[in-house]
């Protein structure tokens, strides 16, 4: 209960006291004094209430006023502090572009770093397996200074064989090496060496090169051998050899030309193929001296192992046609010949000169009529059984050997073929091995490879056309003697 209700009750129980024992009007006076006392006490408790409600307020309106200020400060701050934001927001937008971009040209950069490592890895590989290459078909190349450009691809290799390889170091020898050989080309020289000669003496010689073209020696002492450098197109893997066996006078032409270098003539003159035709050495190397026999045994050298075998069977099929003509020579005769005379013996049925004149004959002919002479007195049927009992002996004689004849001559181009695959197959082996980018080279090989073929079918087309004249003789006496004996058996009984 507040202050003010609590006093109005308090004067109220006293004035009901008072009156209770003071005059009416009295106490009505006094209740009157009281109550304007309590309204004077009242009014003093209004008039503090409203200076405390106006302190009261004021002070809330300074609040309100200090709130909104703070508000509009706060506000303020908010709106800085959304531009702020903005302007950050977009530096930030842009930063992350730049990071992007900045990603995207460190990817590039790193893309293209990986893509120029492995374009140098490629070409680093690519020059280490040209020199490779090149160290391994030096061995077939032109032999005159071939310590330094082994030395040169040697050391190339080295160079970009190492954990780090020095690219320049080894495209330096590299291309040291082939300038070596094109210094060679283009330049002219005439040294002393130690030469080994073709007949396997060594000894010192002048040697006298015109770039790669020519390459002559002259022995100091001695017995004074020349010799030149040649091409090969062997299957021995060797595209250069000496050869000292040289045709008609070419020898003291040589020996003449190198002596004339040797004493400082400005001339010299040399008899050689320039444009290298005679790469075999076929036009150089004197073959006059050279029998039959021994130009043979070149060719069948040349020919390789599987030559021995194709011989073997030529051999064969050739003693096989010698027996066959001799067979037939023997066991075959003219029919009408041998008929003219057997016919009077029929038409007189003397069986016994008949079976006289087929005893004198080896002819299968003969044979098979000798069966009816010796059976003219009994039945036809035993006659005919006669017949062709001496027949199935005959006939398998006839046909004898001419199958395995026939095997032999299908079988010949068959291994010229087999030889000529394997020549080549070495030969691409040795090219693969030693490499050569000359062309005479290869088809020489190929030549020596393709006599394989060439002794195939110099055996085959002969044994095949022999065998089909056979096999038609055989098809001749067989129906000579089938008909032969018809005609015997139907004139000595007639068919009714």
């Amino acid at each position: 209960m507040s202050p003010v209700k609590n006093s109005l009750l308090a004067l109220l129980l006293l004035s009901g006291v008072a009156l209770s024992k003071e005059d009416p009007n009295v106490a009505l006076l006094r209740e009157i004094e009281g109550l304007k006392r309590e309204q004077t006490s009242l009014e003093s408790i209004k008039a503090a209430k409203l200076d405390s409600l106006e302190q009261k307020e004021a002070v809330r309106w300074d609040s309100r006023y200090k709130a909104a200020a703070r508000a509009k400060e706060a506000e303020e701050q908010s709106r800085g502090m959304e531009e702020a934001f903005s302007r950050l927001s977009g530096d930030a937008s842009r930063l992350e572009e730049e990071l992007v971009k900045a990603r995207n040209d460190a990817d590039e950069k790193k893309e293209a770093l990986v893509t120029t490592q492995d374009t140098h890895v490629a070409f680093l590989n690519q020059v280490k397996r040209k020199v490779d290459e090149a160290a391994g078909t030096i061995s077939s190349d032109f032999p005159v200074g071939l310590e330094n450009r082994t030395l040169a691809y040697s050391k190339a290799s080295q160079a970009l064989s190492e954990k780090n390889p020095e690219l320049g170091a080894g495209l330096g020898d590299f291309f040291r090496a082939h300038l070596n050989r094109l210094d060679l080309t283009l330049t002219q020289s005439l040294e002393t060496k130690q030469a080994v000669f073709e007949d396997g003496h060594t000894g010192s010689a002048w040697q006298l090169r015109l770039g790669t073209l020519f390459v002559g020696e002259l022995e100091k002492d001695g017995a004074g051998a020349s010799q030149i450098l040649l091409r090969t197109g062997s299957l021995q893997g060797r595209t250069f050899i000496w050869r000292q066996n040289l045709t008609r006078d070419y020898n003291p032409r040589l020996r003449a030309a190198i002596e004339a270098a040797t004493r400082g003539q400005d001339r010299a003159v040399i008899p050689f193929d320039v444009l290298q035709f005679k790469s075999t050495g076929s036009g150089f190397v004197r073959g006059e001296d050279k029998n039959i026999w021994v130009r043979f045994l070149a060719w069948f050298e040349a020919g390789g192992v599987v030559l021995y075998p194709l011989f073997a069977v030529g051999l064969l099929a050739l003693f096989m046609i010698i027996e066959r003509l001799i067979f037939f020579a023997r066991r075959s005769a003219d029919a009408e010949a041998f008929m003219k005379k057997f016919r009077p013996f029929i038409e007189r049925k003397d069986w016994s000169g008949a079976m006289e004149l087929c005893r004198n004959s080896r002819s299968s002919l003969a044979k098979v009529l000798q069966a009816v002479a010796e059976n003219a007195n009994a039945s036809r049927e035993t006659a005919e059984k006669a017949v062709r009992e001496v027949m199935l002996k005959e006939i398998p004689g006839h046909e004898k050997r001419l199958s395995l004849l026939a095997a032999f001559g299908t079988a010949a181009p068959l291994m010229g073929l087999l030889g000529t695959v394997s020549g080549l197959v070495t030969l691409f082996k040795i090219l693969n091995q030693l490499g050569t980018n000359d062309p005479k080279i290869l088809a020489g090989g190929i030549s020596e490879a393709l006599v394989n073929t060439e002794t195939g079918l110099v055996i085959a087309i002969p044994v095949l056309l022999i065998h089909g004249w056979l096999q038609e003789r055989v098809d001749t006496l067989n129906a000579d003697l089938s008909a032969k004996s018809l005609e015997v058996l139907n004139k000595n009984w007639p068919q009714t």
